[in-house]
Order: structure tokens, then C-alpha cells, then sequence
């Protein structure tokens, strides 16, 4: 009889070992389930800087927009200053060196040359007297100025310059919160953040050329004028992209005087094209250019010019337009 209650006894045992194993391991696999999610889940920036940039005239016009993800108000914002989210300031980065248009040491920023939020003002800073290193921040004037709450955004910062500095569009940026101690603030949360600069603009300008005219010929291989007309669609954030002369290449090999007037890297539309061909087929140039918008997004474009090996019939009005545009 003790035997039988001692077996019955080892038998409860284990089944109820089992069922408690079960159980807790259910509940583990859960909990390692929600905790594995957590982890996969990423949290949202803290705070994000975004630009883009445009060409206004002769200038390159940098503009920003800055995100708030986090409880606290944020004070300031310095554009191309790398901290490395450490407490070393010896290992800063200062990464403009492009000055705005019109920048005075003595008076600042023009305020032709730069646009801030109402109650923030704009101002360079540098590491030390006389770098040739920089960076733009904006902040609040006082106490008083409104500053970038959480959950809300703040655009109208504007730089313009003289010239492209990639560092204005691929750089970090200083985020600064304030520094209040509330109770709506997250406890640890930093007072001073570095984070990438994101580049806003990632389509590239459309871009058709055409040119004219689209066939040339001259009984004695002269050099003839053609004309590069360019159709450019605006978009969002830049409707003057920059216009270049890439390449001019053919079908067959040329000689170096085949080709006059042509300006490579430049917005030349006006060239001089030989009117020769070296044997029994047509001679077909190729002429592509780039477009560049000012956040460095580019796309090319081509047209061909022919100099037919047959020579082409010529209507007296035709002739009489050649004689106007072929140049020796």
C-alpha cells in the first residue's frame, strides 16, 4: 500500500512539475515574443534636420526644417557642427567652409543673405578666432522667443551663398534642447544632440534638348552653327537647375578641328560642328548636356546632329538659308 501511494504520489508530482513547465514556459515564450519585438522595434529620431537647396540668381539658397520628436523644447539648431554625441569638445568637427553671401565678421549675417523663425536670429560659429571652419545656428533671441515644442517642425531657416558647399546638404547638425527639468521632460533625456543631415531633394531635374539644326551639309566640309535649345521641368525645389556641355562624341573617329566653339563644364548652347563625313555612311554627332539642381541631383540629356553621306536635295530657299549660317 505505501508503495502504491509513493508511486501515485511520484506520478502527481510530475504532472504537476509538467503542467507548471508548461505554463511558465508559455508565459516565457510570450514574454521573450513581446520583449523581441520590442527590440526589433525602431524608436523614432529624437530630433530630425532636414534640407534642400535651390538657385536664386547667381546664388545657392540652403533651407532647412527641423523636427521635434521629443518632449523638450528645442533652443537651437547649428548646421555643420559635429560633436560626436560625446563630452569632448577637442574632437568637435566643424564642417562649413563656404561663408554666406555677403558675411561681414564685424556685422554678421546680411539679413539679404539668410531668413530665420520669428524670435530666433541667425549668427556663425566657429571653434576659434580667425578658423577657416564654421558652422550657421539659429536660435532663440530670449526667454521670450518661441521655441520648437515637441511633436511640431520649424522651417524658414535659409542661408544663401555664393557658391555650392556639400557640406550644407551631407553635414550634421547641433540640436539643442532646453534644459528644464519638469516633469514632462523624459528623465536622461540629452541637452545636446548631433544628428545627419537629410537631404530632402532626391529627384533629379527633367531634362529634353534639341538641336537645331538637326542636319547640316556643306560641299566643301565647312564648319557650321548649331543651336542647343533646352526644355527644363520645374519641380518643388528647384526650377533653374544648372545647365553643362558633358561630351560631344561621333560615330566615327574625328579630327581635333572638327569641333569649335564648344566650352565643356559650361552652359554653352552655341557650337561649330564640321560638315564632313569620312566614308560611304551618314556622320552622326552626339551632343549631351547635364542638369544640376542646387541639392546636387543630376540627369543628362542628348541630341544628335547628321552630316548625311548623300548629298541631300536643296530647294532655293534652302540654299539661301544656308548661305546665311555656314562659316568658314
Amino acid at each position: 500500500m505505501k508503495q502504491s501511494m509513493a508511486i501515485l504520489t511520484h506520478r502527481f508530482a510530475g504532472l504537476a512539475w509538467k503542467t507548471v513547465r508548461k505554463t511558465f514556459g508559455l508565459a516565457f515564450g510570450l514574454a521573450f515574443t513581446s520583449v523581441g519585438f520590442s527590440m526589433a522595434a525602431e524608436p523614432a529620431p529624437t530630433a530630425k534636420v532636414g534640407v534642400y537647396a535651390k538657385h536664386v540668381g547667381n546664388k545657392i539658397l540652403y533651407h532647412y526644417r527641423v523636427i521635434n520628436n521629443s518632449r523638450q523644447d528645442i533652443t537651437a539648431v547649428s548646421i555643420g557642427h559635429d560633436t560626436g554625441n560625446d563630452e569632448e569638445p577637442g574632437n568637435d568637427v566643424w564642417e562649413l567652409s563656404e561663408l554666406p553671401s555677403g558675411w561681414n565678421i564685424k556685422f554678421g549675417i546680411p539679413s539679404a543673405s539668410s531668413n530665420s523663425p520669428m524670435g530666433w536670429r541667425v549668427s556663425t560659429t566657429t571653434p576659434w578666432e580667425d578658423s577657416k571652419t564654421h558652422a550657421i545656428t539659429w536660435e532663440i533671441v530670449n526667454d521670450k522667443s518661441p521655441v520648437l515644442s515637441g511633436g511640431q517642425s520649424l522651417a524658414r531657416m535659409s542661408i544663401a551663398l555664393d557658391k555650392a558647399d556639400i557640406n550644407y546638404l551631407t553635414g550634421h547638425a547641433l540640436v539643442t534642447f532646453s534644459d528644464d527639468s519638469s516633469a514632462n521632460v523624459a528623465k536622461g533625456s540629452p541637452v545636446n544632440l548631433t544628428v545627419p543631415i537629410e537631404l530632402l531633394d532626391s529627384s533629379p531635374p527633367t531634362l529634353a534638348v534639341t538641336i537645331t539644326p538637326k542636319t547640316i551639309w556643306s560641299p566643301d566640309n565647312k564648319h557650321i552653327p548649331v543651336n542647343a535649345i533646352f526644355t527644363t521641368k520645374a519641380d518643388d525645389y528647384d526650377s533653374l537647375p544648372e545647365i553643362k556641355l558633358e561630351s560631344i562624341i561621333a560615330n566615327e573617329p574625328l579630327e581635333p578641328d572638327d569641333i569649335r566653339d564648344a566650352s565643356y563644364g559650361l552652359d554653352d548652347r552655341y557650337l561649330r560642328l564640321r560638315s564632313k563625313h569620312n566614308g560611304s555612311s551618314d556622320r552622326i554627332y552626339t551632343v549631351t548636356y547635364s542638369a544640376t539642381d542646387a541639392s546636387g541631383n543630376i540627369t543628362t540629356a542628348s541630341a544628335t546632329v547628321t552630316v548625311p553621306a548623300a548629298v541631300p536635295a536643296v530647294t532655293p530657299h534652302d540654299q539661301g538659308e544656308k548661305s546665311k549660317i555656314e562659316v568658314k
